[in-house]
């Protein structure tokens, strides 16, 4: 299933219709900042983080736009690893992650996979939904926390 699919089937797609998933530039980095730090306020990324992530990673670090405000972000790599995603805090809940997710899986082809902090149950929760399985765990990954390993296959 395409993102497109799964935007027209449920009740997000007056609220997604005008988003635009685009390659992020460099002048986003200040919203990217306030996005991390609402998602992951003791341990977000720096600055310098991102803008490697956008050297290296440049086709695949994608922006989700609404109007002019960035909503939300997702870096990934062709084999399907996801390293890093949020939606801004008053944007969740709205279709913008499955957006996100979505465009990655379609652009990865076979399969999507990534880590996630073992407590981090509004995670978790949302790649099961997206059709995600643990697949495995690696204990202490983030020092005081497990990372679970969760993967999800593209249907043919």
């Amino acid at each position: 299933m395409i993102w497109t699919e799964l935007l027209h089937t449920g009740k997000y797609l007056r609220q997604t219709s005008n988003a635009k998933i685009r390659k992020f530039r460099k002048e986003d980095i200040n919203k990217i900042l306030e996005i991390e730090e609402q998602a992951f306020p003791k341990s977000a990324y720096s600055k310098e983080t991102f803008l490697s992530y956008a050297s290296r990673l440049r086709d695949h670090f994608v922006v989700v736009e609404l109007g002019t405000d960035v909503v939300g972000y997702l870096i990934f790599d062709m084999s399907g690893h996801i390293h890093s995603t949020a939606v801004r805090t008053s944007y969740r809940k709205r279709g913008f992650g499955k957006m996100l997710f979505m465009h990655a899986l379609t652009c990865a082809k076979k399969r999507l996979w990534l880590e996630v902090r073992s407590k981090n149950d509004v995670a978790i929760e949302f790649y099961k939904k997206m059709g995600m399985k643990i697949e495995g765990r690696i204990p202490n990954y983030y020092g005081d926390d497990d990372a679970l390993i969760m993967v999800m296959n593209q249907k043919k």
